[in-house]
């Protein structure tokens, strides 16, 4: 397992760190900060738990619920994104995430 940043419409919400055979997430936007600490046994679980955390939230995950749900959405949109932390390949003081 590796370090993965976590997006979610787009807009990057935490990462992922392994914990043993699990992930831990890390928030790093407040509209999850529930979810900070969580283990889960995989990515799919962890998605669904920040989908269905921002489906149940009020105002302040509006413009998440809007950019994963908006008019253009789609059954086949990608709200996920994790990119994978590949440090021997970053430069040093780069993001992770690239261009």
């Amino acid at each position: 397992m590796e370090k993965q940043v976590i997006e979610y419409a787009g807009i990057p919400v935490g990462i992922t760190i392994p914990d043993g055979d699990r992930l831990k997430f890390i928030a790093v936007k407040y509209p999850v900060i529930e979810l900070d600490g969580g283990t889960y046994r995989n990515l799919g679980e962890l998605q669904s738990a920040i989908h269905q955390h921002l489906q149940k939230s009020e105002d302040d995950q509006g413009m998440f619920r809007v950019a994963a749900n908006g008019s253009s959405a789609g059954a086949a949109r990608r709200v996920f994104n994790a990119a994978r932390q590949n440090p021997s390949r970053a430069a040093p003081g780069s993001s992770p995430r690239g261009s």
